[in-house]
């Protein structure tokens, strides 16, 4: 059974991020795939503490919230990754886990670190309220360079621009569908 593991940045729950999460998730599970997810807005979450346990173990040291997620991406055979933009950039909550993912890096050879879990699929959602997709491209860029290093491989990014506080429906069903294949399409 495949396994697909869903990381929310979302602090609205009922926002367009978690609704195209959500579709994901259900097509994968249409597949057969198990889902595992996790809440990013989670208040039992710590940031990292530059310990650099993560250097000597696969994993890290901060027994909390994400604990179990270290575990969960090695036996994992994608990854799902949303945020809402905020200030050109992924959430506060996504880059408090964007920090805890360095033991993804395993050791340093030559002058590059190794993946330690590298082959996932990987489908990434961004969601903006500004309409103009230049606003966001550079942090957009930097956490899809950060997951190429740790050698997953982007099967879909979807990228909405211009959205409102309430989902325009039409709109959010044309978004479920692309969602929903996106899910099915890491399965298999």
């Amino acid at each position: 059974m495949s396994k697909v593991v869903i990381f929310n940045a979302s602090p609205r729950k009922n926002g367009y991020n978690s609704k195209l999460l959500e579709q994901v998730a259900k097509g994968a599970e249409s597949k057969g795939a198990e889902i595992i997810e996790f809440n990013l807005n989670d208040k039992g979450i710590r940031p990292c503490q530059s310990c650099f346990y993560c250097r000597t173990h696969d994993g890290c040291a901060i027994n909390d919230y994400l604990q179990p997620m270290y575990k969960a991406i090695d036996e994992a055979d994608a990854i799902v990754f949303g945020s809402p933009i905020f200030y050109y950039q992924i959430t506060g909550q996504a880059k408090v886990w964007l920090d805890r993912t360095f033991p993804m890096l395993g050791d340093m050879i030559g002058d590059k670190f190794e993946p330690r879990h590298p082959g996932k699929k990987l489908v990434t959602i961004f969601t903006q309220a500004n309409s103009n997709p230049e606003i966001s491209a550079e942090g957009i860029k930097y956490i899809t360079n950060v997951f190429n290093k740790y050698g997953w491989e982007l099967e879909e990014n979807i990228h909405v621009c211009g959205i409102s506080l309430v989902p325009d429906l039409t709109e959010l069903e044309e978004l479920s569908s692309r969602a929903f294949k996106a899910g099915e399409n890491l399965v298999g």
